[in-house]
């Protein structure tokens, strides 16, 4: 096990005993009670395209039975049951972990688009040049071409 892993196992670790290894994937999770006895967690993931990888998988956490008193002026018992302690922690867990995933892949978008748009630019800069460079006559296309060269600079700085 190398160092990242340790540390991302020591920051969640009631995911890391459920047996997950991919963190930065997770996109989603779900919660549902299933019956009075059970509760299931779906835990979806954002996979590579053509990656292997199930898409989600299900966690099924048993309760505790509790015996509560439901009247006090009888003697009339109640029995009701409490989601499981270790879920709670995986769920406070996922609350923080879906919220930075969600975070880094907006940062990653922002920086995806920034480069797209620097790249449309570039190609329209180059396209004007070209139609000007045609229409004008050779003792202009110097002048043209620093201009267009000085825009290129300023763009790729951005």
């Amino acid at each position: 096990m190398n160092n990242v892993t340790a540390i991302r196992q020591e920051t969640w670790p009631a995911l890391s005993e459920m047996g997950i290894t991919r963190f930065h994937e997770i996109a989603h999770y779900s919660l549902r009670q299933d019956g009075d006895d059970r509760d299931v967690l779906k835990i979806s993931y954002k996979r590579q395209k053509g990656s292997l990888l199930p898409e989600s998988r299900k966690y099924r956490f048993g309760r505790s039975l509790k015996t509560i008193v439901a009247d006090g002026g009888t003697a009339r018992l109640e029995d009701t049951y409490e989601i499981s302690p270790y879920l709670l922690n995986a769920v406070a867990e996922l609350d923080r972990l879906v919220t930075d995933n969600a975070l880094v892949d907006a940062d990653s978008r922002e920086a995806k688009s920034g480069f797209d748009r620097k790249a449309t630019l570039l190609v329209e800069i180059n396209h004007i040049e070209r139609t000007l460079g045609e229409r004008l006559g050779p003792a202009d296309a110097g002048t043209i071409a620093a201009k267009f060269a000085d825009v290129r600079r300023q763009i790729e700085a951005l």
